[in-house]
Formats: C-alpha cells, structure tokens, sequence
C-alpha cells in the first residue's frame, strides 16, 4: 500500500514539474508582453541590467518575434560593453519595423565599439538607404572610410550628399580637408594595427595594414597583408586597385598583369564597376607604358580622363606618353593643362593650410569657388558662392 502511495505522488511530482516547464515555454499575453517590456525599461532606467537582461531573454525564447524585447536586450548588453551581444540583438530588427532606423545605428556604434568595421559598414550603409541625410551615419561613415584610408569612397560619399544636405558647408569642409590633408600611413598604423588584434581578419582592416606597411617601406610585410585580404575577398574593388597599384610599383609585373588582364574574367557586375573606374584605366595604362605599348597606354589613359579629366596625374602622363610617342605638340597642350590646374591647387592648398576654412570670409569662399571651377568641381564651386552670398 506504502509502495503505491509512493507511485502515486511520484506521478504526481512529475506531472507538476512538467507543468511549471511547459508553462515557461507557454508565449505570454499581449498585455503580458507589454508588462515585461515596462518591467525591463524600468529595471534598465534603474541601472539593474542583469534583472532586465533575465526577463527579456525568458520573453525573447517565447516570443522570438517580439522586438521590442531584442531591441531592448541591445541596449542591455551594449551597457555592460558586450558590444558583439549588443549588435546581435540590434540587427535582429526587421526592415518593416518603427524600430528599424535606431537599431541600425545603435548595431553600427556597437560594431565599432567591438571593432568589428566591416559589420559597422554594413549598418551604415543600410542606414543611409532608409535615411539618406542623416548627418550621424554621414560623419560615421566617412570616419571609417578616413581611418582605413579609403579616401575615394569617403569622397564620393560626400559629395553624393551635397544636393541633400541641409547645411552643405560640413561636408564642402571635408572635402577639402580629405583632399590636401589625406590620412597618413604613420599616424593611421597604430589604430588599425588595434582594430586587428581585437577583430582578425577583415578584409577591408589587412588592406589598410598592408597599404600603410607599403608606404613605410615594409614592402614584405604589406605583401602578405595585402595578399591576405586579396584571399578573403578577391572580388573586391578597392583590394583588386590596391594590389595591382602595389604589384607595379614594386615591380612585380607577372602578378600585376593576373590582376589588370586576368585569365578568367571577372564577375559581370564587378567588371561593369572596374570599367567605370579611371583608377583601373590609369593602372593598364601605367602598365602598357611600363611594357613601351604606348597605342594602348594612350587608349587607358584616354579612357582614364574621359571619366576624370581635371584628374592633374592623369594628364601629366597624357602628356608623357605623347612625348614618348614624339607627339610633341599633343604633349606641349598636356603639360599646359597641368600647369594651370596645379597653379589652382596650390592656391587651393594655401587656403586650407591657412586654417581660413575654420571661419572663412566672403572672400575666401569666393576664392575657393574660383579655383575649384578651375579644377573641374562645378557643383562645389557653386555651393561655396552660395555660402559667399550668405555671409
């Protein structure tokens, strides 16, 4: 009888113990749901985040579709520096959701935080999709872009900004800023060598390494940097540029060519950008001419300032290639045009060493108009008078 009655409160035991488990896994509520959401808001305002941590997780098991519970886990855990957990939680927010927008740039800051550039990168860039002008996803990007000395996209991201802009003076300053004073491999080493040892293996971070190692001369060193980022991601523009442009310079001719002319063609899509790029015709360009194929040097080079004429590398070797090709009156119109854009950007150059650019008069926006006209920047020049008027 004893052993029976055993039996039948173990039963018992066990059916309770199920009981209290599938009620865990029970999806609470609406008004339940809300109540949690409250509770964790106020547990966070109240600085106890282990407590709203524990109560949104139990609320985001059951209800993973909830996300206003991921949202705020974000921010939990972006509190206590887990910026990897934080940027989980942020980029679990669905495109259709009024929570979007904010969890893209608090997922970018977390990125960052946690040193993870290419997953920032991304935030940001699908950021700016939803809202073109903001100027926090604008300035962020262009700080990433800056500190990985890709200044080509940090340039066109500004200037794709300057019709939108609000306020156009920001970006119109750093512009200039970026052009006569560009990141510099001695000073930019030491944070990327950081990022490195905190989140190994971005693509984008080995190329920068490999690109500021280059410039110092640690020709060795940037060869297997650059080499490595080629692997992660050999579809890449700005890494496709990078090495062949380093490939030539260090005379590595066989390796550059398996770049500029590669046996098996390159993605559509890719091909169509490169095409599009007066970089990638002023390398085959320095190539030909390097083989003493000057027709077909002239023809990239040609191509190269059909995409950016006012470019003053571009035309003077236009004009050295004429010279070499004993055409010396196309030459002589060559080295004319450089002479006259230089004179402009030297001019250019002074301003902005000056600091003039801090708290610029009528006049020196008026300068930096003209000369900018000069050099082929119409849009710019004509933001920079509209300042001028406004003063």
């Amino acid at each position: 009888m004893r052993k029976r009655l055993y039996v039948i409160t173990g039963i018992f035991c066990l059916a309770g113990l199920v009981w209290v488990a599938s009620s865990k896994q029970r999806k609470p509520a609406p008004a339940q749901m809300r109540a949690i959401i409250k509770s964790a808001e106020q547990l966070l305002t109240a600085k106890k985040i282990d407590q709203a941590i524990e109560e949104l997780q139990d609320l985001a098991e059951v209800a993973p579709e909830n996300e206003q519970a991921a949202f705020l886990l974000g921010h939990c855990y972006y509190q206590k520096k887990n910026y990897a957990d934080a940027a989980r939680y942020f980029l679990k927010i669905s495109a259709d959701s009024e929570l979007y927008q904010p969890a893209l740039i608090n997922a970018a800051k977390a990125c960052l935080q946690s040193a993870n550039m290419e997953q920032a990168e991304a935030a940001l860039q699908r950021f700016l999709e939803v809202s073109p002008n903001s100027p926090q996803a604008i300035t962020e990007l262009q700080w990433l872009y800056f500190n990985q000395l890709r200044l080509r996209e940090a340039q066109n991201l500004l200037r794709a900004k300057l019709l939108q802009a609000e306020n156009p003076y920001p970006l119109l300053y750093h512009l200039l800023q970026m052009e006569f004073k560009p990141p510099i491999a001695q000073e930019s080493i030491a944070l990327l060598k950081r990022i490195n040892q905190a989140e190994p293996g971005q693509a984008s971070i080995l190329l920068a390494l490999g690109y500021c190692h280059w410039k110092l001369g640690q020709i060795e060193q940037a060869r297997d940097l650059i080499e490595q980022s080629l692997t992660i991601n050999p579809e890449r523009l700005e890494t496709i540029l990078t090495a062949a442009d380093f490939y030539l310079e260090t005379g590595d001719e066989q390796k550059c060519e398996t770049i500029l002319q590669p046996q098996k063609a390159y993605p559509v899509e890719l091909e169509k950008l490169l095409q599009q790029d007066d970089r990638w015709h002023f390398l085959k360009c320095r190539l030909y001419f390097q083989q003493k194929e000057l027709p077909r040097a002239l023809e990239e080079m040609q191509l190269a300032l059909k995409i950016n004429p006012h470019e003053i590398q571009y035309l003077q070797q236009c004009g050295t290639i004429h010279q070499a090709s004993g055409h010396y009156e196309e030459a002589q119109q060559m080295f004319q045009k450089v002479k006259i854009l230089a004179s402009s950007h030297q001019q250019l150059y002074q301003i902005v060493a000056s600091g003039a650019l801090e708290n610029p008069t009528r006049e020196d926006c008026q300068q930096i108009a003209s000369y900018l006209e000069t050099l082929g920047k119409p849009l710019q020049a004509r933001l920079w008078k509209e300042i001028a008027s406004s003063i």
